[in-house]
């Protein structure tokens, strides 16, 4: 004879509640708390940069001032750079900079890895987004193509980079033979969203790519 299962007390019932009421509010905390922390972080360190000529001037630390300052010079540059004077000038300063050795790669490799940087091409870079069957078939990885390289067989792999969720830094580098990997029509700012909201903001549809290889360098047609 079968024992009879015992009833589901009150205080199980009601404790399943909480928990599960606990579980959908730390659900739509977390973004919050992830974008807090993000924006406290990026707030410290830019506030402590210009301090100390702040508190030089003003006898005090003025909070909140650096960023101010930080934010009017980034506009300054802005409207700056359409004249011609500043183009002509910042590129001298350029040549002089990727002239120097050691910081003239530094400076180079920091601004191919900019989206829609003028020094990178349109087929790499953050500016292709591309998807890769990762960890096994039929599963799939969003993550940009940073390279193509052709090894001394005569084959090209891409060097992809996957980000994390949802921490896009924090992602990894794999290389993957061309054939496998597929070009999405998402732009870099539709794809980060995709992958910091954990796909909660994200396009609803995409269209698939094939990626050929003309030299070392990917040529993007549509399939």
């Amino acid at each position: 004879m079968m024992p009879r299962p015992e009833p589901v007390t009150f205080h199980h019932r009601l404790g399943a509640k909480v928990a599960s009421s606990l579980g959908r509010g730390a659900i739509l905390l977390l973004p919050l708390l992830v974008t807090f922390w993000l924006v406290k972080f990026a707030y410290d360190k830019l506030d402590g940069f210009f301090q100390p000529f702040i508190s030089s001037v003003f006898g005090q630390e003025v909070p909140g001032l650096s960023v101010a300052i930080i934010m009017i010079v980034l506009l300054a540059l802005d409207a700056l750079g359409s004249t011609v004077v500043f183009r002509t000038l910042g590129h001298f300063i350029e040549r002089g900079i990727t002239a120097t050795p050691g910081l003239g790669s530094i400076y180079t490799t920091t601004k191919k890895l900019m989206p829609d940087s003028d020094t990178g091409t349109d087929d790499t870079g953050f500016n292709t987004v591309v998807r890769v069957e990762y960890p096994r078939r039929g599963v799939w990885c969003v993550g940009f193509l940073m390279a193509v390289i052709e090894d001394d067989q005569g084959a090209s792999h891409g060097a992809v980079y996957m980000p994390s969720t949802p921490m896009p830094q924090s992602g990894w580098l794999v290389q993957v033979p061309m054939s496998e990997i597929q070009s999405i029509d998402w732009n870099y700012g539709e794809a980060m969203q995709y992958i910091v909201t954990a796909g909660v903001t994200c396009p609803t549809s995409m269209t698939i790519g094939k990626l050929t290889i003309a030299t070392p360098g990917a040529v993007l047609e549509p399939q």
